[in-house]
């Protein structure tokens, strides 16, 4: 899935099944420290993408301000969004 986010950047997300799911989430947005990424995209590959959206921007608000993660033209929100779409779109391949 890939959104030009309202009022910031482009975010691209993706999930890969490989016998274990794994999210990868990229863009042109900004984040400090630039390995942050990674905590965001581990816990996004704990959900199995059935859980509520509000559920979804929880866990990734718990993981932004318990590593104090800085996200510039993105929010929880918009990934939030974006992993409820891919996992949508995932769900549906045979």
């Amino acid at each position: 899935m890939e959104e030009k986010v309202p009022g910031g950047k482009l975010a691209r997300l993706t999930i890969k099944e490989n016998g274990h799911p794994r999210v990868t989430l990229s863009g042109d947005f900004f984040r400090y420290p630039e390995e942050g990424i990674f905590f965001i995209e581990e816990t996004l590959s704990k959900l199995d993408g059935r859980e509520p959206l509000e559920a979804v921007e929880r866990s990734l608000a718990n993981v932004i301000r318990e590593r104090g993660l800085e996200l510039i033209g993105l929010d929880e929100h918009a990934i939030a969004r974006l992993f409820k779409g891919a996992a949508r779109v995932e769900s549906h391949r045979p």
